[in-house]
C-alpha cells in the first residue's frame, strides 16, 4: 500500500518543477489581497476614530488578511477542477481499472498540495509573530488551528468531489466549482470576518459548514477562538464529514451507470 507515495511524490515534483512561478503567483496574490485589505481597513479605522472594532485592531486584521489567502489554497489546492474535466475527455476510465479508486488518488494528489501550503502557513505565522507583532509565538493556538484547517480541508475535497461527479449528467460544472469556491470564501469568512456578519445572519451561517473552513481556524492561530468553540468546530465538521462522504459514494453510485468512457 505504499502506492500513495508514488503519487505524493510526483506531485510535490510537479510542485517543484515550476517553484519560480509559483512562489511568485503565492507572494504576489498574498500582498495585493494584503494591501487592498489593509488600505480599506485602515481608512475604516481613520474614519471612525477608533482602535478596534468587535475584537479586531488594524494589526490584527492585518495578521488575518495576512493568513486568509494561504488558508483558501490549502482548502482549494491546485488540484480541484482535473475530475470534471476527466469525465469529459474520457480519461476518467483509468480510475476504472487501475487498482485503486479516483477517490484515493484524488485524496492523496489534494492533501499533497494542502500539506505543501501547511508549511507555507507556519512560515508566515512564524515570520509575523518573530518580526512584525508583540505577541509571542503560540504553538498551541497554531496547532489546534492547523489541525481545524486539516479537517476544513477534507470536507472541501468532498464537497468538491460531489460537485464534480455531476459531470457524469452535466455538460458543464465549472459554475458550480466557482459557486463553491465563492460561498466557502464569502460565508468562511474570507472576504470579511464573521463578527462582522449581522447578528442575525451568524446563527444560520454557523449551520452549515463553511464558518469552519476559514473563519474558526484563522481565529484559533490568532489566539482569537475559546476552546468550546474549538471543541464544537470539530464535532461539526467531522458531521460535514460523514454527510458529503455518503453523498458523494451516492452520486458516484449512481453516476458510473451512466459513464460511457467517452469523451465529449
Amino acid at each position: 500500500m505504499r502506492w500513495w507515495l508514488s503519487v505524493s511524490s510526483l506531485e510535490i515534483r510537479k510542485i517543484l518543477a515550476y517553484r519560480s512561478d509559483f512562489w511568485v503567483t503565492f507572494i504576489g496574490q498574498t500582498l495585493i489581497q494584503l494591501f487592498i485589505a489593509r488600505s480599506l481597513w485602515q481608512n475604516i479605522f481613520e474614519s471612525q476614530n477608533i482602535s478596534e472594532m468587535k475584537g479586531f485592531t488594524l494589526d490584527s486584521l492585518t495578521f488575518f488578511y495576512l493568513l486568509v489567502p494561504v488558508g483558501t489554497r490549502i482548502l482549494t489546492g491546485e488540484n480541484i477542477g482535473f475530475l470534471a474535466r476527466e469525465i469529459y475527455d474520457g480519461s476518467f476510465t483509468r480510475y476504472l481499472i487501475y487498482p485503486l479508486s479516483f477517490f484515493q488518488y484524488k485524496s492523496v494528489t489534494y492533501l499533497t498540495h494542502s500539506f505543501f501550503y501547511f508549511f507555507q502557513l507556519i512560515l508566515i505565522y512564524s515570520l509575523y509573530r518573530g518580526f512584525f507583532s508583540d505577541n509571542a509565538l503560540s504553538l498551541a493556538h497554531l496547532l489546534f488551528g492547523l489541525i481545524i484547517l486539516f479537517f476544513g480541508a477534507i470536507v472541501y475535497l468532498l464537497m468538491s468531489l460531489s460537485t464534480e461527479l455531476l459531470a457524469l449528467w452535466a455538460d458543464n460544472t465549472w459554475s458550480l466549482m466557482l459557486s463553491l469556491r465563492f460561498f466557502t470564501t464569502f460565508l468562511g469568512g474570507g472576504f470579511i470576518p464573521l463578527t462582522f456578519f449581522p447578528d442575525w445572519s451568524r446563527p444560520i451561517i454557523k449551520i452549515l459548514p463553511f464558518p469552519y473552513l476559514l473563519d474558526l481556524p484563522i481565529r484559533t492561530i490568532m489566539g482569537l477562538s475559546h476552546i468550546e468553540e474549538i471543541k464544537t468546530g470539530i464535532l461539526v465538521l467531522f458531521a460535514w464529514i460523514l454527510f458529503f462522504l455518503l453523498l458523494m459514494k451516492f452520486i458516484w453510485f449512481k453516476g458510473q451507470k451512466t459513464y460511457s468512457g467517452v469523451g465529449i
